[in-house]
């Protein structure tokens, strides 16, 4: 398989095997959604957690540059649930940087670990592939410029934005439980289930379907 579409299934895996706990879920949603670093992990707070005009958006801090990033809104409603009751400015995340980079090894696939930096390098590098442009908006949305620009690509070309790189959809559930299977070796829905936080029955109904579409594409 293509080394892009590996990373690309790493992190939906990532992202989809990470819901079993919601701060830490909210964590890898972020540095996906914004690409943001440790430190801006680190740094984010409550008061950091905006919308206007219906952009979702973070601001975000490494102790010597300050970025604002749109997010994907099911990002921003993670993150407003767990930063639910926090005062507004508490940091959110009050993870070291080896613990945000065991959080990610954790979810990772058995045969390939992340941590935070590689995370959001495969992201870096799937959305430099969908950058079908002469200008560089990955590099802006990095450097927290042309911000009006950044918002139209994200919207256009970031999975996370069009929903791809979650479960909700059954097509783009079927594209995931496909891979996993070649990927991961695993063919036990109840196994396979527990691993994605998903409902056997959702994956037994899934695994039917692939199995009926590839039966119909041998004939």
């Amino acid at each position: 398989m293509d080394e892009l579409l590996i990373k690309e299934f790493d992190i939906r895996y990532i992202n989809a095997v990470s819901r079993k706990d919601l701060k830490e879920h909210a964590m890898i949603r972020l540095i996906i959604s914004s690409l943001a670093t440790h430190e801006e992990v680190y740094n984010l707070t409550k008061n950091d957690i905006r919308s206007f005009n219906g952009i979702k958006t973070v601001k975000l801090n490494n102790g010597r540059k300050t970025r604002i990033a749109p997010i994907d809104s099911r990002t921003f409603e993670v993150l407003m649930e767990v930063s639910k009751g926090m005062s507004r400015r508490q940091r959110i995340f009050d993870y070291s940087k080896a613990e945000m980079d065991e959080i990610v090894k954790k979810y990772s696939p058995a045969k390939r670990t992340y941590n935070v930096e590689k995370l959001r390098s495969a992201v870096i590098d799937i959305l430099r592939d969908c950058q079908f442009f002469e200008h560089d908006y990955v590099s802006d949305m990095i450097n927290g410029t042309n911000f009006e620009g950044v918002v139209d690509f994200v919207n256009d070309m970031h999975p996370m934005f069009s929903g791809v790189w979650d479960l909700d959809d059954d097509e783009v559930a079927e594209d995931f439980i496909e891979n996993y299977i070649l990927l991961i070796g695993e063919r036990n829905a109840e196994k396979i289930a527990e691993d994605i936080c998903e409902s056997v029955e959702r994956v037994e109904n899934l695994m039917r379907s692939i199995t009926s579409r590839n039966l119909m594409f041998r004939i």
